[in-house]
């Protein structure tokens, strides 16, 4: 006798809560590409004609040059300064004898926790007595609080699935501690690394709310320009430099996707050969 079977509702209505939230988070996205091309000198969707002049304009102009490089370099200072202090206490938290291990885990890991504008409240207070104010170095130090938490999280997380025999064969042999995490340990979490990396990058770059409470008057990040740029002129250069942005996250993205199955590739390659040699 066959069996009838039935439709499975709550799974159809998670798929299509799925799909309208995935909807509402990637259209704007997508309807900003078009809208870059646009020869109106203002947003429009969908868009009139086609023109690069927009592109141009975000690639020359010193309005946008400026507060690009100087995100880009912000972004890349804050990432460097990141991996160092997440890393350090990573090895301190997993490998660590600490008294308290949990309490600092939560400490470290807390401004993940707290709105950024309270962060922002309480540096501001900070700064305005070191004179920190509109320093680069400032900032700097201000998006470490935001984004080393994080790298915390990724790197523990690597940590904590790496096989400690390999370090501990390594320090037998005669290998300094030192270079046991520079040989042993960094090239095996080296994926996490650089996603955390990458992860504090992308965050850094595009902060708003800690550069708006730091940043001075005498120079602006991009995400500022493009803030002050919607609130009194809204042109299509907010768009062309948007897209840029996205289609350099989407390179990101694919970039981390081959890692990963460049990586599992090697993995897998080498369990064939322990399993060939046995």
């Amino acid at each position: 006798m066959d069996k009838s079977i039935g439709v499975n509702y709550p799974k159809i209505l998670l798929g299509v809560f799925a799909g309208v939230i995935f909807t509402f988070l990637v259209v704007p996205s997508v309807i900003t590409v078009p809208m870059s091309f646009s020869n109106t000198r203002f947003l429009v969707f969908p868009p009139k004609g086609f023109t690069l002049t927009w592109y141009s304009q975000f690639l020359i102009d010193e309005e946008w040059v400026g507060p690009t490089l100087f995100s880009l370099k912000l972004a890349i200072c804050t990432t460097l300064v990141s991996l160092i202090l997440g890393f350090m206490a990573s090895l301190a938290l997993v490998r660590g004898s600490l008294p308290g291990r949990k309490f600092l885990n939560i400490l470290f890991i807390s401004p993940i926790m707290i709105p950024v504008i309270i962060i922002a409240f309480a540096v501001y207070g900070i700064y305005a007595k070191l004179n920190l104010i509109g320093s680069t170095v400032g900032l700097v130090l201000a998006h470490a609080i935001y984004t080393t938490p994080f790298v915390i999280l990724v790197i523990s997380a690597n940590l904590y699935r790496f096989d400690i025999t390999l370090e501990m064969a390594a320090r037998n042999l005669g290998a300094s501690a030192f270079k046991t995490y520079l040989f042993i340990t960094l090239p095996v979490i080296k994926t996490g690394i650089i996603t955390a990396g990458i992860f504090c990058f992308i965050m850094s770059f595009d902060e708003l709310v800690l550069a708006m409470f730091l940043i001075g008057t005498k120079r602006l990040t991009l995400p500022i320009k493009m803030f002050s740029q919607l609130q009194f002129r809204i042109d299509p250069v907010v768009a062309a430099a948007s897209t840029v942005f996205i289609m350099a996250a989407f390179a990101i993205i694919l970039g981390l996707g081959f890692l990963r199955r460049e990586r599992k590739a090697i993995v897998s390659k080498e369990k064939g050969n322990d399993s060939f040699e046995q």
